[in-house]
Formats: structure tokens, sequence, C-alpha cells
């Protein structure tokens, strides 16, 4: 009796750990089926009604390896096609002008598995670059032309405006990024949920 007794435990343990190893197996899985790049489709990142704006967002994940507390962790940076509509006021106009923009972004931070099917996004909001391109910006549906003194003097100032306004939309967006929940993976298609929003990402050829 006393060695049927001691049995159980062991196949108590032994069950425990074929457990373990199954999930730390799918986890691993889930891990070696993100690396890669993955383009999402136009988001809004304005709620301003002044301001129109959306992103396209490009992640980059690396491949992810084991860390010294035991998770699946990679390295992610995230480049974003941005397009900007908005009013500005200045004296060396007549009349309020409307601008349009084009903005190249980019951030990194770090993706960790959680299980086999979420991953933990840790954002650098201080390795946030916005570059508006000086040629993607238009005054009421025209490019703005160099050589007028007016035009070259608000040039600049603008696309710093316009600089600013993305940073910190996008700071904020880019902190509260912390999970990618249910995600599956079919194909080229990468679906995931952010609280109770649906996301869709499609992985582009290397």
């Amino acid at each position: 009796m006393k060695s049927l007794v001691s049995f159980v435990p062991m196949l108590e343990l032994l069950a425990i750990g074929s457990l373990l190893v199954a999930c730390s197996n799918s986890e691993a899985r889930f891990a070696k089926e993100i690396p890669g790049v993955w383009q999402g489709t136009p988001e809004a990142i304005s709620d301003n009604s002044a301001i129109s704006a959306s992103i396209i967002d490009t992640y980059e994940f690396s491949p992810a390896s084991m860390t010294a507390n035991e998770t699946l962790t990679g390295a992610v940076t995230v480049s974003g096609m941005v397009n900007v509509s908005t009013q500005v006021v200045d004296s060396a106009f007549a009349e309020p002008i409307q601008l349009s923009a084009a903005a190249h972004t980019t951030i990194s931070g770090t993706w960790t598995v959680v299980d086999d099917d979420e991953m933990a996004l840790s954002m650098d909001v201080a390795s946030l670059v916005v570059d508006v391109d000086p040629k993607a910006v238009a005054a009421n549906g025209s490019p703005m032309v160099m050589g007028n003194p007016a035009t070259d003097a608000l040039n600049p100032e603008v696309r710093a405006r316009i600089a600013e306004g993305i940073k910190q939309a996008l700071s904020v967006r880019y902190a509260s990024l912390r999970h990618m929940d249910d995600v599956k993976i079919k194909g080229a298609l990468l679906k995931y949920e952010v609280g109770e929003e649906d996301f869709v990402l499609t992985r582009q050829s290397e």
C-alpha cells in the first residue's frame, strides 16, 4: 500500500511536468511564427476636430530568445506612414490655409511571449522619431512653392508644428500599446485584439 501511495504523487508530478512541457512547446511554436515584417491598415490617430491624421503601421519583429527570467523576448521596430490634414492661421497669408502633409515615423521596443496566443509589448516612447517630408507639404491642395519669401519662412515652422502634433498623438498611442491578445496567424494574415478592438496585419515579403 505504501508503494502505491508514494506512486500517486509521482504520477501527479509527471502530469504537471508534461503539461509544462506542452505549454512551453506551444509558446515556443508561437514565438517562431511571429518574426518578420507585418503591415497594418490605416488607423485614425487624432481625436482633435481641427486635425485629421491617420497612420499605417509596419511591425518588424526580430526572433525571440530566452532571457534570464525564462521569457521569450525579442526586439520590435514599428515604422509608420502618416497623413495629416489641418488648418493654419498665419499673418503671412490673408486667410487661413488648409495644409496637408506626410510623415514617416519609427519607434523601437520589445515583444514578449505571454502564452501561445498573447504577447506583451513595451515600446520605448523616447525612441520615437517623426520626420515630416518637406516635399509632401501642400497648401490648399497645391505643393508649397519654394522661392516665395512667405512660403519659405512658413514651411519649416509648419513642418515643426505638424511633427510635434504627430509626436504627441503617437506617444500616447504607443505607450498604451501593451498587449496583443488572441493572436491568430493564418497564411499571410496575423489577427489580434487590443481591448475589444480587432486588428489585422499582413506579412510583407522580404
